[in-house]
């Protein structure tokens, strides 16, 4: 077993990709979070358009792939069709998710590359690729155990924590906080974590004009960070029409609530070591 795991974060920005200089600090590309851990095997979260940043830093094949997969809205989605090692057969690629409304995970996975929108089909890839259904059993990925939590977004979101040499990370973005049951849920899976990666799209002001949308403030986010006594928390799914300096006024503002947060950014790399 590793003595650890570090996550880079590729993408980080909530919606839709966008590239604007007053935006360039923290990144445009759309959510992507990888860790190896293997030295042929990565594990990714989610597959947003910062996907295409890590096939500049991996072998072209031989090479393993494990994705969780939050849900399957474009802006998680989009990076695959264009990560140049889905097309080599010498890779593998094992896809994790929940299903959506009676789909199968290959449906919901694959409908990102179905015709008129993309003129590949996922069955062309010539990857080899596995389709697993999850559950509220733990799993293994590796070293690393995973458990899984179905939060409330437009149809559904499911947010993951991650267990390897005694550390911990979960991810929870596109949740919308306030749903009693939900907000327990992630509470629980959250609990005593060293790392909650939690969405924190919106300013408490904005929150009625977008309800229903399937975010969270980042208000809302350092009140599960403290109910779930977590160690640090990270916000993500930055708003799209959020500048670099609107994400710095949001994160002093969070850091008020919970000190220990910081607002994540593409390229960032968040080490967690055995204790």
């Amino acid at each position: 077993m590793p003595d650890g795991l570090t996550y880079i974060f590729h993408g980080v920005r909530g919606s839709v990709a966008i590239d604007r200089a007053d935006s360039a600090r923290y990144g445009g590309a759309t959510i992507c979070i990888t860790a190896q851990v293997a030295d042929d095997h990565i594990l990714v979260l989610d597959a947003g358009t910062g996907l295409r940043d890590l096939q500049h830093h991996v072998p072209e094949s031989d090479m393993r792939y494990s994705f969780l997969v939050t849900h399957f809205h474009w802006d998680h989605l989009l990076g695959l069709p264009f990560f140049r090692p889905l097309y080599d057969a010498g890779n593998s690629f094992d896809f994790y998710a929940h299903p959506y409304d009676g789909q199968t995970v290959e449906q919901g996975i694959s409908g990102v590359m179905e015709a008129p929108l993309f003129p590949v089909p996922l069955s062309s890839a010539e990857s080899q690729r596995r389709f697993i259904e999850v559950t509220d059993e733990t799993f293994a990925i590796g070293p690393v155990t995973v458990q899984a939590a179905r939060l409330y977004h437009p149809q559904g979101v499911t947010a993951y924590r991650l267990d390897c040499a005694g550390r911990s990370l979960v991810l929870a973005t596109d949740v919308e906080s306030g749903n009693e049951a939900s907000d327990a849920a992630l509470v629980e899976l959250a609990r005593g974590a060293d790392v909650l990666v939690h969405d924190g799209q919106y300013l408490p002001g904005e929150i009625d004009t977008y309800k229903g949308w399937g975010h969270s403030t980042w208000e809302e986010s350092a009140e599960i960070a403290e109910r779930a006594g977590v160690d640090r928390l990270v916000l993500i799914s930055h708003d799209p029409e959020r500048t670099d300096d609107g994400v710095d006024a949001l994160l002093a503002a969070a850091r008020e609530r919970f000190p220990n947060t910081d607002a994540a950014y593409a390229g960032m790399e968040l080490t967690l070591l055995d204790r």
